[in-house]
């Protein structure tokens, strides 16, 4: 048999000793037993077991068994149902054993289950308390914060929780907090020397609150500006030899018209010429007729000039149409 736990002798006290009140709590919480009759089964086991030992031996070595085979048969089914049997006294013995028992194992279950309800309601209250003097302290925080004047970014961007315990005070808590500030206003100024990007790293540390991000950030900026600007003066250079080749092409192409209609021209030109030498001596020879041709001629402003003018000298009347 198990033997009960005693009670423990309580520690004495270093730094505060208990209450009246306290110590009458303490001992109505402590389980005990007051009495207890401890059992005794008295039965007939061993003289049993060895009965049974003894009737395994018999059959241990088949050569030498004596007795026939109903017998055989007669003692295993006789132990059979002894077995049968013993398994239903030792269930009833148990039972019988435990019964007594019962009524305290369902006491000590529910003792078990108050002492958690208490504890989980004392928890409770503990942790609502703790609440509302984390919120107080949040206020107080907050108001300390206000005063600074300090619009860069919120309080929440370097909120410490660990403000919130009980061990960290408030003295501590607002030399954190200046110095938190002071950081970020040496960190602006530095940002604000960065050539041409230095707004920008300066609403990312005020979004983020971290320099080395800002930093990288800046650097950034300026590789892709200088990535833009190569490209720049390169799709200049691209876009002015673009023209260039275009104009080579539309000056050759020019020149082979003009070429083109420069011949024609002389073609023109000569047609005329014969065609005037044949009328003016067909008018000595002959009698002169009026004749009336429809022409159309192209050429430069001085050769169609000059054209109406040896028209007018010869005598040629022409009309000049709309």
């Amino acid at each position: 048999m198990g033997t009960i736990a005693k009670d423990k002798p309580a520690k004495p006290e270093k730094t505060k000793p208990d209450t009246a009140s306290e110590s009458v709590f303490e001992r109505a919480i402590i389980l005990r037993p007051i009495s207890m009759s401890l059992g005794n089964i008295e039965t007939n086991i061993e003289a049993v077991l060895e009965t049974v030992r003894e009737k395994s031996r018999q059959y241990q070595d088949v050569t030498k068994y004596e007795g026939d085979e109903k017998q055989a048969k007669d003692d295993r089914a006789l132990l059979r149902k002894q077995k049968d049997a013993a398994k239903t006294t030792i269930e009833s013995i148990k039972e019988a054993w435990n019964k007594p028992l019962e009524p305290f194992l369902s006491g000590a279950k529910e003792v078990l289950k108050q002492f958690d309800c208490a504890i989980s309601t004392i928890d409770e209250w503990v942790k609502e308390g703790e609440a509302r003097e984390k919120e107080k302290k949040r206020r107080d925080i907050q108001a300390y914060f206000d005063g600074k004047n300090f619009d860069l970014v919120p309080l929440e961007k370097f909120f410490n929780d660990k403000w919130l315990n009980k061990t960290f005070k408030m003295p501590d808590i607002k030399k954190e907090m200046d110095a938190a500030i002071s950081t970020i206003y040496s960190n602006i100024k530095i940002l604000e020397n960065i050539a041409g990007h230095g707004m920008t790293a300066k609403a990312f540390y005020l979004e983020s609150l971290d320099m080395g991000g800002a930093m990288r950030q800046a650097e950034l900026l300026k590789a892709n500006a200088e990535r833009l600007a190569r490209e720049e003066m390169n799709r200049q250079a691209r876009e002015q030899q673009e023209q260039v080749s275009r104009n080579a092409a539309e000056e050759r192409r020019e020149e082979r018209a003009a070429v083109k209609e420069e011949s024609v021209l002389s073609m023109v030109e000569e047609a005329l010429e014969l065609h005037v030498d044949e009328m003016l001596e067909d008018i000595k020879q002959t009698r002169p007729a009026i004749m009336e041709y429809t022409l159309r001629f192209r050429g430069t402003e001085q050769q169609l000039l000059k054209l109406r003018q040896y028209m007018t000298a010869q005598g040629i009347v022409y009309e000049k149409i709309a």
